[in-house]
């Protein structure tokens, strides 16, 4: 399958495995590398218990999330995500986060991207709260949404954010520099997504 077209157009909020899965995410598209093949991959993973999970299920769980996320990467984006150092790692784990979850390409999109442009420089919870409203009145799934897993996933939202370096321990906005083989590739593919990353001038 090309990597463009599992792209998900659909608000979700099935995104609360975990957060970022930094060292994870790494090690599974690793294994992509030498294995080739996904279902090998995760054949692999559930007999070695790569990302030792303390059970099968968790184990599975946690693979299907990671998976699906990095099925969203061109094979030029996972060999980057490879050999690239920590900080690209992350920006890389981030874009693939933003393309399988369009709830959260869009957050960062319409609130942090454009608060870094118009020099606002921090967000609140009360800020994602505008937002998930403002996309509830619009969205069914997300209208009919409890208290609980709208707060869950506000936590993992925020938590994602700060492992992957968007944000910092108290909220504030980071500023973005992407290196040029990412940039390009993300380019290549749809430029809107350089505003995932606030502050890139590449745009």
């Amino acid at each position: 399958m090309n990597w463009k077209t599992v792209i998900n157009n659909q608000y979700s909020l099935s995104f609360t495995t975990g957060a970022a899965l930094e060292a994870e995410t790494v090690a599974i598209a690793k294994l992509k590398s030498n294995l080739v093949d996904w279902k090998d991959v995760r054949a692999d993973v559930i007999e070695k218990n790569t990302l030792q999970a303390r059970t099968e299920s968790t184990l599975k769980k946690l693979y299907g999330e990671i998976s699906r996320r990095l099925k969203h990467l061109s094979d030029q984006e996972l060999a980057l995500l490879i050999s690239s150092d920590e900080k690209v790692q992350k920006q890389i784990i981030w874009l693939a986060i933003c393309r399988h979850y369009k709830f959260i390409s869009d957050f960062a999109k319409e609130v942090l991207y454009e608060y870094f442009e118009n020099s606002r420089y921090q967000i609140s919870l009360d800020d994602y709260d505008v937002y998930f409203n403002s996309k509830a009145e619009w969205n069914e799934n997300l209208d009919g949404v409890s208290s609980l897993t709208k707060s869950k996933a506000r936590q993992v939202l925020f938590k994602m954010m700060r492992e992957c370096q968007i944000t910092n321990d108290n909220k504030e906005i980071l500023p973005q520099q992407l290196n040029n083989e990412l940039r390009a590739s993300i380019l290549k593919g749809d430029a809107d997504e350089i505003k995932l990353f606030p502050g890139e001038e590449g745009f």
